[in-house]
This record gives C-alpha cells, structure tokens and sequence, in this order.
C-alpha cells in the first residue's frame, strides 16, 4: 500500500519544500516574505490529505483502519525526533541563553502530549512577540497536527456510515467552512491573533479541505453501478487531467503572490488563509494525477530534499535561529543574511543528524532500535546506537538539570518589573507635588525665540515602550523631573492616544515631546504626520529610532530620517541605532535593551538635541 501511495502522490514532497521554505524566511525574516506564514496552509492540506488518503486506502484493502497499526506509525513519524531534539536544545540554551528557559517545563510537557497550542493560548504567549519567544513556540503546528491525527480514523469510521456517499464530502468541506468563519468572527483587528492562529477550532480549514479532496478522490476511483453517473466522474476526470496542471500551476503562482503581499491582519484572518487553503487544494488536486507536468516542477531535487526531511527541519530551525541570535546580538538585522546562513547550516546538520540516528533507525525497525543495532546495518549501526545512547542520556540529564533550575522571569524581564515599579512610585510623588504646587500649568509654556535652548526635564515628557523603560532612570538622571510613561509591547499605534491623552492631564502637555516607539512594528507616514500634528507648532517632536534584530527596523528607521528631515523645524530625530551598535556589549541578550542603570539613551536623547539647537533651531 505505502508504494502505492509514494507512486501516485509524486510531487508532494517538492509542495512540502516549497512551503517549508516559506514557513522558514516568515520565522527569521517577517520582512523578506510577509506572507510565509500561508506555507503552514499548505502544509495542513497536505497532511489532511495524506491522512485520510492512508486511512481510506487501508480500508478499501480490507483491513479496516487498522488503530493500533495507525497510532504506531504516527508515534514512529513523530516521536523520535521530539525525543533527540528536546533534550539538545535546552541543553543548548543553558549555556548560550538562560533566558530562553523561562516557563520551559510546560512548554516540554505540553508539545509532547500534543497540547502546546491550548497551553499558549491559556497563558497569553503571543505568537507575534519578538522578545523572549518561547524556545518551542513553532510546536503549536505539530499539536494541531497530532490533535487531528487521533480525530481522524474515528471522524472516517463514522462518516463510512453514512450510506449517502457524497454527504462525507460535503460534511468535511462544511468543517473546514465553520473553521474560516471562527477564525474570521473571533479576530479583532488590533488584538494579539495568537488564539484564532494557534486554536485547532479556527485554523483547521487546510486538515478538513485535504480530508475532503482525499475522499471525493475515493469516490471517483470507485464505481456504483450508475451508469449515468460514472460517464459524469469520466467526462470531469478527462476534463481535469488537462487543465488540472494549468490550474494548479496558477494555484501556485498565485499562494507565491500571496506569501509576498499578505500580512497577518484582518485581510489574512478573515479570508486570506481560507483562500490559502483552497488555492492549497488546487493546487495538490492538479499535482498528484498520472501525466501531470506539474509533477516534472514539483520532483525539483531541492525542493524534493527539503521536502523530504521537512520535519526535522521545522523541529530545529526555530530554536537554532534563537541561538544564532542570542550569540551574535551585535549583528542585528544589518547583518541578517550571515545570521540566516549560519541557522541554516546548523539546521542542515541536526536535520541530518536527527534522521540518521534515531528517525529512519526507528522508522525501519521500531523505537527498540534506537539503542539496538539492526542486524543487515552491520558495525555501522552499533556505533551509531552508542552515539545515541550517549547524546540523549547525556542531554537528558543536563536539560534536567536546567529544567529544575530554569529562572522564573527573563533577565530582561527583571530589569523591566524593576523599571516599572520605581517610574510608578516616582509618578505618584510628581503627582502629589503637583497637586500642591501654587503655579497653574493650564497652558504649556511656548518655545523660546528665534532659538531653543537646552530643555530640562520638566519641559519634557517621554512616551516609549519596553526599550524606554529599560532606560527610564538614565532619563531621569540626565534630565531631572521627566515625566516617563513607558510600558512593554507599545508600537507607534498608541502614540496619538498617548499625546491626547496629557493634553487633558494638568499642564496639559509639556513643551518637549519624546517619542521612542518603533521597536515593536513598522511606522507609517501616517502615523507621524497624525502625531505631529497633535503635538502642535508650539511643541518639540523628538523621536527615537530603533534597534532590534527584527526585519522592519531599517525600514521603520529609513522612515523616521525622511520625516524628521521634511520636518527639520520642530522634530528632532535621536538615532539610538547608531549610538548603541557602538556598544553592542551594553545591551541584554535579548540584543534589543540596554541595562538598566545606563545612560546611554538618555546621552544620545541629549546630544541629538543639542546638535539640532547647534544647526539654528
């Protein structure tokens, strides 16, 4: 049956390259394909095709669905490699990033049990966060997965009852139809989409739409005996065999189009990913006939090979790509394709390594041959039966280690609670000093003519993010009597909010208004000009660009320098990149925030004024 199966699904393999390498470039670099994320669509439908294809063709052979034989090859496919990897990583991350271990233990025990995306959802891990992502957040993919592999034979057992035999059609392609309008009613444009991403309810349409192209396959394989109806099924089988390739040839141009063009929001929620996986039917369904031309495309070797050892591949890449990152957080995204390279070497080898010494071992002779030679391997494989033994003993017992004493909060976390604490106590005493002060501040004092001067800090007020914050008290030590509002996860978005919001405050809002919001996504023209605009002619813009090693910031930083030039008379631009690549040494390991007593920010914040008063303003 398996041989079958391999001969009339050739190019399937070469779909699942594709894809992976998509699914890759979204995981390392958002910015050089936005879209990426569809390639875990393509996968779905793959897999739900495969699946129920397995399934149905042991049926027809007259064995059933054969459970027992099921559940152990999928334990086979999945199991060894999670075995290898786990146990490797975290060892790994004790002595390149302690930080990556944060909250480790659920995350272990819910991938295994196939659990991690309800885990993720249930304590609020963001997909979508760019500090601190847990080290085995890609795994959520893989508990979908293994979630759908034990509905599968029960759901085929009980639609095989059904005697109408179109109706199991139309049952599959009616879940995957609830599944995209749950993912479409439970989104909300500007709120973190990592439930209606990671939940098997809403992002289940590709399982159910390969299901449902696996078993009309099966119908029209059959015949019943109508003759009427089996001259329709051969007049629509000649009809597709001709334009099935072409139309899966467009199917794919247009997922490649899509995987550049689509970001996840409101367009990707409510629709995008649907029409992913319907164009992903396409474009299997026009892929895996006799004949197909598609098919000489799609047995490309590299994307074969990819293909191939897809698993292994998606299991490593994404801890890996941590690790790159975690040693080299001077790099940044300026030097990004080195750090692409370097993951994707590491990548190459585990991958290669994972497969030679416990997946195709188990595959061939069962997990027992993991630690016991097969006997046609001959000396080769008992060396490599010790190899294994002695790297996940000696693995296991140090992620064990690191598991029991894995920190509870990030060190960058630490510096941020501490910073948070000491800017709220320090706001209530400004406000108790106000509120006993003789002077009104209904109006905010006007720039002083024809040049500014050196402001201090009760000129100013800050809003910023988690970068700020962790430079709060430099601020406050170089410009004494600052008002610093700065919280985690803020991007450019909450700027406008924030400036009107202490237009209403008392004093209304301070003369000098600092801005440092671009770590956490792209800026808009749009953006700054609604900004400038509610701060006003009156008042001093000053932004500060970004450093992180995310794929926007140059582009984001790109912005801010051709607005702050058209602007020159009132917005001054503080160029935090620049200041603290100088000194990579300074920053966590995060690569993103400075320490928490440095001044550096609140230096660079100074002398970017000081140079724009110098130039005559």
């Amino acid at each position: 049956m398996v041989v079958v199966v391999r001969r009339r699904f050739v190019g399937l393999n070469g779909l699942k390259g594709i894809a992976l390498i998509a699914i890759v470039l979204y995981h390392c670099d958002q910015g050089a394909l936005r879209g990426g994320f569809l390639g875990v669509d393509i996968f779905f439908t793959i897999s739900g095709f495969l699946i129920f294809s397995s399934l149905l063709n042991h049926i027809d052979s007259g064995k059933g669905i054969g459970f027992k034989e099921y559940c152990l090859k999928r334990l086979r496919r999945i199991y060894p490699a999670l075995i290898l990897m786990v146990p490797v990583t975290v060892s790994l991350a004790w002595f390149i990033n302690q930080d990556m271990l944060v909250g480790i233990k659920n995350q272990i025990v819910t991938a295994m049990l196939g659990c991690y995306n309800w885990y993720a959802i249930g304590s609020g891990d963001s997909y979508f966060s760019q500090m601190n992502p847990d080290m085995f957040r890609h795994l959520w993919f893989m508990s979908v997965l293994m979630q759908f592999y034990l509905l599968a034979p029960l759901l085929i057992y009980l639609l095989r009852k059904i005697l109408v035999r179109w109706v199991p059609v139309a049952v599959l392609a009616g879940l995957a139809l609830c599944s995209a309008l749950s993912m479409g009613l439970q989104y909300h444009p500007g709120t973190d989409p990592t439930r209606v991403y990671f939940g098997s309810d809403t992002h289940a349409m590709g399982l159910w739409l390969g299901a449902m192209l696996a078993w009309l396959l099966m119908i029209i394989r059959r015949s019943n005996g109508r003759s009427e109806e089996t001259a329709i099924m051969e007049c629509a089988r000649l009809v597709w065999r001709k334009i099935g390739p072409t139309a899966a040839f467009v199917a794919l141009l247009i997922l490649l189009w899509m995987m550049h063009h689509v970001e996840q929001g409101p367009v990707a929620f409510r629709g995008g990913i649907f029409a992913a996986s319907l164009l992903s039917v396409v474009l299997v369904a026009g892929s895996v006939p006799f004949g197909s031309w598609m098919q000489d495309l799609l047995v490309f070797k590299p994307f074969d090979v990819v293909g191939r050892h897809s698993y292994g591949i998606y299991l490593w890449h994404w801890p890996l790509w941590l690790f790159t990152k975690a040693m080299f957080p001077q790099w940044g995204a300026r030097h990004l394709g080195w750090m692409l390279l370097i993951t994707f070497a590491l990548t190459a080898c585990c991958t290669a390594m994972s497969w030679k010494l416990v997946e195709q071992p188990v595959a061939r002779g069962g997990f027992i041959a993991m630690i016991r030679p097969l006997p046609e391997n001959g000396m080769w494989d008992a060396a490599r039966c010790w190899i294994t033994i002695v790297v996940v003993l000696s693995t296991c017992m140090m992620s064990g280690y690191a598991v029991t004493h894995a920190p509870q909060q990030t060190s960058v976390e630490r510096v941020l609670s501490e910073n948070a604490r000491i800017l709220k106590e320090q706001q209530k005493q400004q406000v108790r000093q106000e509120s006993h002060a003789d002077i009104s501040r209904n109006e905010a004092p006007k720039p002083r003519k024809p040049l500014h001067t050196m402001p201090d800090g009760g000129q100013m007020v800050a809003f910023g993010d988690s970068v700020m914050l962790a430079s709060s008290q430099g601020l406050q030590s170089v410009f004494p009597g600052i008002t610093v509002d700065a919280e985690t996860s803020r991007s450019m978005v909450k700027a406008l909010g924030l400036v009107n919001q202490a237009k209403t405050q008392r004093g209304g809002l301070r003369q000098w208004v600092l801005v440092g919001l671009a770590t956490n996504s792209t800026v808009a023209d749009e953006q700054l000009n609604d900004l400038l605009n509610s701060v006003g002619p009156n008042h001093v813009l000053v932004l500060v660009n970004a450093h992180a090693p995310v794929s926007w910031v140059p582009g984001t930083n790109d912005a801010l320098q051709r607005f702050a030039d058209a602007h020159a008379d009132n917005v001054v631009l503080v160029d935090w990149d620049t200041v603290i690549s100088a000194h990579p040494d300074e920053l966590a390991g995060d690569g993103i925030h400075p320490g928490m007593t440095n001044t550096l920010y609140a230096q660079a914040v100074k002398d970017a004024i000081a140079n724009w008063i110098k130039r005559g303003h």
